[in-house]
């Protein structure tokens, strides 16, 4: 028995169903679009840190070719949830000259950990450099610490400006 168009209602029985099924397609998609977009914009925001990072590093870098004595000025720009600790790996802050050449980048729940050629140290001399988000004005200087016989860069805040 052929079936008229006008008397099938096969496609209005499974209306509902299909209705159903696109809209958990669309729920899992809309998740995953989220997940993927919170990635992305953490990679983004680790990126534009390690840029300014790598300012501070390349500067500390020369003036530990430069030797003791040598001194510089610069501005750091840390995105909000970074922060970094120049000196020290997360721990081992007690461990500290042996770890002066070792920095941490802590974005969220994420630590990512580099090595650089020059010995950070606080202005004290007596362990590691902790910055927080926000803008910060930095001198950095060299100084032989006679102690460990060590070239450190000391890295001091002169003024945080965070909202600015």
């Amino acid at each position: 028995m052929p079936r008229s168009i006008e008397t099938d209602e096969s496609a209005v029985v499974s209306l509902p169903f299909r209705l159903t099924v696109s809209g958990i397609l669309f729920a899992v998609i809309l998740l995953l679009s989220f997940g993927y977009l919170y990635d992305f914009l953490d990679e983004a925001k680790e990126k534009a840190a390690l840029d300014e990072i790598s300012r501070l590093t390349a500067a500390a870098e020369q003036l530990s070719l430069r030797g003791e004595g040598s001194e510089v000025s610069l501005e750091l720009r840390l995105p909000e949830g970074v922060s970094v600790d120049f000196g020290a790996l997360p721990g081992r802050q007690d461990k500290w000259p042996a770890d002066a050449n070792d920095y941490c980048v802590h974005t969220g729940e994420k630590s990512t950990f580099y090595y650089s050629c020059a010995s950070f140290s606080n202005p004290e001399l007596n362990g590691p450099v902790f910055l927080g988000s926000g803008r910060h004005r930095l001198s950095l200087s060299t100084k032989l610490e006679p102690k460990f016989g060590r070239l450190f860069v000391i890295i001091s805040e002169n003024i945080t400006l965070n909202k600015i």
